[in-house]
Parts: structure tokens; sequence; C-alpha cells
């Protein structure tokens, strides 16, 4: 083996060394960069010299393979999965705390409370049937049950506008995120065919999936040129290698699932027809519109229906008595057409919001006592006149607060049990991929050593380079 060959096999161990020295200072200097998998330097051994009969094969140096990026693809899906459920619950129970709050009685002046409060003026009406005083607290009760009927209704309906706020800056990252992955598509597209290693590229372009997996529920693959295609389960393709879809929004009508009217309808941008809204189940996006067109829809649904029942089962009875003034057939609160927005339109009748003497008591003119008409009012508050005759005004109103809370209750143990499971894929993953500090100075320390040996190798080298030049000059 000539000298020069072994000033070629100290150059080779040098390049090695300074490769793998930059990798791990690399490594080093993103310990706390999100996302980031620790590189290696791979090196195998240089073609040998020599070989055939009677002559020695002697190495030549090494070689660099590539930087390789230490990651495991079935780990980052697990994690994208698992990050898709927890985000998913996180979401859905801010909002469903919001909905528990609008329900807490704490103050002792929550709608239960005060529904009992006006029948039970109905009841000392009844025993006090010509008493004004009675009959103005009756009228107060019954006006602080109508308001609260539209507090709860417009905080409700306030939730709905709000979760619709949140769909609509999840709607415009999840866009962000779609183009990022597609530009990452292209740059990283454009370097693998050269025999270059884009790891940093590859690393981000994990990231930004991990990060849409928090927001919807997608599946992803590789097509033949490696570029990451990524569907909206249920709803078609978001992202084809060099080109991607757009989510959209517009307000429109109420529909059969659950819609509000006026609320937002997830919208594709070109390349998936019809709307995507009830396609969309996973993460943030899905949780919001899961609380949206279900259990904030029910909530007032039901609120409607208690309103409506209220009113037409009072208004069905105070409209058979007469007045003190004789007048009849006066309806208590003011009529409703449907059930349709009722909690939001109930209110006393003008006859009665105007003149307390219009509020019946009896059956028959001119009967100071008869108090049938008081008696048959408060009375309704213990019939089964709600859930088609299932349950009283009380058991169905608390059904409503009990299903919120149970709601609350399931989903809080869901999303910590998700945790565990996030953190656990997470502590996998940085031990596969994560960078420890006390390694990397170790290796550091070798390759350091490994570059001074290689330059003294150069050095040997050179010395004997030098003997033997000047044996020819003696």
């Amino acid at each position: 083996m000539g000298i020069p060959n072994i000033l070629n096999t100290g150059k080779s161990g040098l390049l090695a060394s300074k490769l793998a020295i930059a990798t791990t200072g690399h490594n080093i200097t993103n310990a706390s960069t999100e996302g980031y998998s620790r590189q290696r330097v791979q090196t195998t051994t240089a073609p040998p010299q020599g070989g055939g009969f009677g002559h020695n094969v002697v190495g030549t140096g090494t070689q660099v393979l590539r930087v390789e990026r230490i990651n495991d693809e079935y780990i980052d899906k697990q994690i994208r999965t698992s990050q898709r459920d927890l985000s998913h619950f996180e979401e859905k129970d801010l909002s469903l705390r919001q909905i528990e709050n609008v329900f807490n009685e704490m103050d002792g002046d929550g709608l239960n409370r005060l529904v009992s409060k006006f029948f039970n003026e109905f009841r000392i009406l009844s025993d006090e049937p010509e008493s004004d005083a009675v009959r103005q607290a009756v009228r107060e009760a019954s006006q602080s049950m109508v308001n609260d009927f539209h507090r709860l209704r417009s905080e409700v309906v306030d939730i709905g506008g709000h979760i619709d706020a949140r769909i609509e800056g999840y709607t415009a990252e999840v866009n962000t995120l779609v183009t990022e992955i597609t530009n990452l598509n292209e740059k990283i597209r454009i370097i693998e065919p050269t025999g270059g290693s884009p790891n940093d590229l590859l690393d981000k372009r994990d990231l930004a999936l991990k990060k849409l997996s928090t927001f919807l529920d997608t599946t992803s693959h590789y097509d033949k040129q490696r570029n990451v295609c990524v569907d909206l389960r249920g709803g078609g393709p978001l992202i084809s290698g060099s080109s991607h879809d757009v989510l959209t929004l517009d307000r429109t009508p109420a529909d059969e699932d659950g819609k509000l009217d006026g609320s937002y309808d997830v919208q594709s941008g070109g390349k998936i027809s019809g709307p995507l809204t009830h396609h969309i189940k996973g993460g943030k996006l899905g949780a919001l519109i899961e609380v949206r067109d279900k259990t904030v829809t029910t909530i007032l649904n039901r609120l409607d229906d208690m309103a409506f029942a209220i009113t037409e089962s009072v208004n069905g009875i105070h409209m058979q008595g007469v007045t003190l003034e004789g007048l009849t057939n006066i309806a208590y609160f003011k009529p409703l057409l449907s059930k349709s927005n009722a909690a939001e339109l109930m209110s006393l009748s003008t006859e009665v919001k105007n003149n307390i003497n219009n509020i019946t008591t009896g059956l028959l003119p001119n009967s100071p006592g008869d108090n049938r008409i008081a008696i048959g009012i408060s009375q309704i508050q213990n019939k089964k006149i709600m859930n088609e005759g299932h349950s009283t005004i009380d058991e169905f109103y608390n059904s409503i607060v009990s299903d919120v809370g149970v709601a609350t209750a399931k989903n809080k143990f869901s999303m910590n049990q998700e945790k565990d499971i996030v953190t656990q894929l997470n502590k996998i993953r940085d031990q596969i991929s994560g960078v420890s500090i006390d390694e990397e100075t170790t290796d550091l320390l070798q390759f350091q050593h490994a570059f001074d040996a290689s330059a003294k190798i150069i050095q040997i080298a050179d010395d004997l380079l030098k003997t033997v030049l000047s044996l020819k000059r003696d």
C-alpha cells in the first residue's frame, strides 16, 4: 500500500469524523425542538486495495453512506391517532363545561327553583284568591321564570356561537397545515432523487401531520414519489402529492343532522363535492361539531319543549276561568304557534302583564271563594306532561342537567385515559428518536478523538513521504 493511499485513508477518517461532529452538534442544538428526530452518520468501509494470489488485502478507510434519521413511523402513527383522540376529548371538555356552568344553580335562582316557585305561588293564590298582593307575587314569579327561560336559551345559543368562532379559527389552521405539508412534499421530492437525506424536512412534515391530526380524523399514505397523501376519513382527499384542497365555511340553514340555522357548514374548496360538516368526526373540529349539532341542539330543543308545555298547559286551564272583571278566555301566557324557539318567545300575555285582575282563579263569575283554576294550575307541576307523558316538568328539567353532567364526566374520564396513553407513547418516541444531551456529549468527545487520530495518520504519512523523498535526494 502506497503512502498516498495512507493519506487518503486519513483524509476519509477526517471527513467522516467532521460530518459526525457536525451531526452531533445539530442534535444537541435541536434537543428541545418539537418533532425533531436525532440523526446518526452511517459509514461503511471503503473498497479494499490489493488481493489476488500472494497479495494482502489492505483497507483504504471509510465511506459515509448517509446521515440517518432515527425514527419509527409506526410509533409516529400511533401518536397521531392518540393525539387526535386526546384533542377531541379536550375540546369537547371545554365546551361541555361551559354548558354545565350555564345550568349551575349555586345562587339558588336556577330555572328549576323558579318553576317550582311559579307553581307554589298559584298554590298560595288558591288559598287567597282575592288577594292583590298574592296576585302580584304570582305575576312576578311568572316573569322571573320566563326571564330564566330566556337567559338559559340565550346562553346556550351563545355557546353555539362561540363554537362557531372556534370552528372558524381551526379551519384556518387546517388550511395552513395542508398548504405547509404540500410545500414540504415538493421540497422533499426535489432533494431525495439527488441522493440527499432531507431529515429536517421530514421531521417538519411529520410534525405538520401530527398537528393536522389534532383537528380532524385523517388517513395518510405515500404515493410512488414518496409524497404524503392525506385523506379526510369519509370525506375525500385533502392532499394529493403537489396539490391540495382547502376547507371553506358557509353559514347555512338548519339541517336534519342538528346543525342550527345560520351556523357554519364546512365545505370543500373544490376537490370534494358537498358539505363536509358531518363527515368530520375526530379531533378538535369533530368535537366542536358534535357538541354544537348534538348537545347544544338537543338542549335547546328540550328547553323549547319545556317552555311550550308549560305555556300550553297553563293556558289550557287559565282560559277556562273567569277574571275578577268577568272576562273569559284570557290566556296567561302569550300563545305559541309551535315548539320552535318557545323558550325564547315565551312571555306573559298582554292582559296579565297589564292587569293582575286578569289572573283567573275560579270557574264561575262573582264567586269570591272559587279557587279551582288556581288549584288546577298548581297541580300541573306534578303531572306527567313531558316526554310524551312519561315525565313531570321537574323530572324533565333534571334530566337535562343530569345528561350534561354525565356527558361531561364520561368525556373527562376518557380524556384522562387518553392523556396517559399519549404520555406513554411520547416516552417511547423519546427513547427512540429523542436527543440525550449526555449521550451526544460522549459521542462528541469520541468523534473529536477520531478526528485527531485521523489527522495524526495524515501527519505520519506526510513524515513518511518526506523521509522517502529525502532518501532519493541523498
